[in-house]
């Protein structure tokens, strides 16, 4: 193929690819909205107490406030699960986000921050939630895992939201009021 072929080519799936990453952007943005989600049930959890969940029973371990910048804090959330139907947990892609007070919602972060390595070695290396996170785990073992996530320093009453969509219908609220 000639490199102006190729060129052309490349840019047409360029052009193709970009406003559907937009649009899947986009869709998963207005199905978490709570125009379309209305009918999700919560099961909303306080400080720290267990609670049966997606083939698991679920406990949020600590969420601390880490600094990182003038304006922007690190929230390091610790949960775990112990799997009591591993083949319900293998099945949905677990989803952890952060809420506050506001409705503000963040994502974690892809990769470990640098305050959490040099502070929480240990907890760093835990795997976040996710298919591969329950693996290996057997039946009633604990499964301790951690996100970090990037939040304004303003950020206040915070809700762990914890989705399971190919395991179940429901999402998982924890409220830690000890931020």
């Amino acid at each position: 193929m000639s490199e102006k072929r190729t060129f052309w080519t490349c840019l047409l799936v360029l052009i193709v690819a970009l406003p559907a990453a937009f649009v899947v952007r986009a869709w998963e943005s207005l199905r978490e909205s709570q125009w379309l989600a209305a009918g999700r049930a919560e099961i909303v959890v306080a400080d720290g107490a267990p609670q049966a969940f997606a083939g698991g029973q679920w406990k949020l371990l600590d969420m601390r406030r880490l600094p990182r910048t003038d304006d922007a804090r690190v929230i390091l959330a610790e949960f775990e699960a112990s799997p009591t139907e591993p083949a319900i947990l293998s099945q949905g892609a677990c989803r952890v986000r952060l809420v506050d007070g506001k409705g503000r919602r963040f994502e974690p972060v892809t990769l470990t921050e640098p305050i959490v390595r040099k502070m929480y070695p240990e907890v760093a290396e835990r795997p976040r939630c996710g298919v591969l996170a329950f693996a290996d785990a057997k039946d009633g073992a604990v499964v301790r895992m951690a996100e970090s996530f990037i939040v304004p320093a303003d950020a206040r009453d915070l809700l762990l939201r914890i989705e399971f969509p190919g395991a179940s219908d429901e999402t998982l609220v924890f409220k830690w009021t000890r931020s």
